[in-house]
């Protein structure tokens, strides 16, 4: 039997990429979207005759990952047709990009509403079928952003630090349950969230800081302006290696990036799991009776 996937955000971007690339290597994958019937018909129609003219079972479904009601409905919807669902891919988000201090509260809400508290929506309504059938796969789209404090990118940031913080608890809370967790790290890649990021609401306070957010921001997407751009593809294979590998055997962390920001976040992981490991040893805390296989291994060297 094919495994199910639900990726939520997939009108553009990864998300885009990962519906058509999923669902060409044989899987049942669900392409979660808001206003499909709305401004996001365009992109639904496109989805749908793809999937008639290359034969994939590949479904539409409405999601807004922001409502509470939408996701239990698109779940509910999703098991009645394929009566199981294997893994979630959240990769919906959006990112504001300014100074810290010229963000209004009501914006640092949105963004962490659609970063953050939509993937904790969409897995707690996942989560009861996945323990019923004794298995799934819980998979995060972060960012360097969340291993690395970024100027000028703090808001979507710390949105991405929280999902590291989720996904590591989500990793050892559901082992117990053959339910796996893990993260996709992308560096900056030419998609649409990177093109159409959210401004801060108050303009004369993020005027004060235009000069340094532009000598900071040339540099750190200049790849992505250059001849020969990063490819989103490499994320989107990394998301199918990981639904590839055995349980209990995937990595927690994965970074995808262009080869010079690779370095100081994969860096940033081994130093968290030597150091968590070590945590856990020193106040004697039965870590290794939860954790996946390699990371059992790993607890009792």
């Amino acid at each position: 039997m094919a495994q199910t996937i639900l990726v939520t955000g997939s009108t553009s971007g990864f998300g885009r990429l990962m519906v058509e690339t999923l669902a060409r290597q044989g899987y049942t994958v669900f392409a979660g979207m808001r206003a499909m019937a709305g401004k996001n018909a365009p992109v639904a129609e496109e989805l749908r005759a793809l999937a008639e003219r290359e034969h994939l079972a590949l479904h539409i479904i409405e999601i807004d990952v922001t409502d509470d009601s939408s996701v239990e409905q698109a779940i509910e919807s999703l098991i009645g047709i394929t009566g199981r669902l294997d893994v979630v891919v959240n990769n919906a988000g959006m990112a504001y990009n300014d100074p810290l201090e010229a963000f209004t509260l009501e914006q640092a809400q949105q963004q962490f509403d659609t970063n953050v508290f939509s993937v904790l929506r969409v897995n707690r309504a996942a989560l009861p079928h996945m323990r019923r059938q004794g298995s799934g796969l819980l998979l995060q789209i972060g960012s360097i952003a969340g291993r690395l404090a970024l100027p000028f990118l703090g808001l979507y940031g710390a949105t991405k630090f929280a999902l590291e913080g989720l996904t590591e608890s989500y990793r050892y809370e559901l082992a117990p349950f053959s339910i796996d967790a893990a993260i996709i790290e992308p560096g900056t890649y030419p998609t649409a969230i990177a093109e159409k990021h959210q401004s801060a609401a108050d303009t004369e306070r993020a005027a004060l800081y235009q000069a340094a957010m532009d000598k900071f921001m040339a540099p750190l997407f200049a790849e992505n302006r250059s001849a020969t751009p990063p490819d989103p593809q490499e994320v989107t294979d990394a998301v199918a290696r990981i639904i590839t590998q055995p349980a209990g055997e995937r990595p927690l962390h994965t970074v995808v990036a262009p080869v010079a920001q690779r370095q100081a976040p994969q860096a940033i992981n081994d130093a968290v799991t030597q150091a968590t490991r070590s945590f856990f040893e020193t106040l004697n805390l039965p870590l290794a009776t939860l954790a996946p296989k390699k990371e059992k291994q790993k607890l009792k060297k």
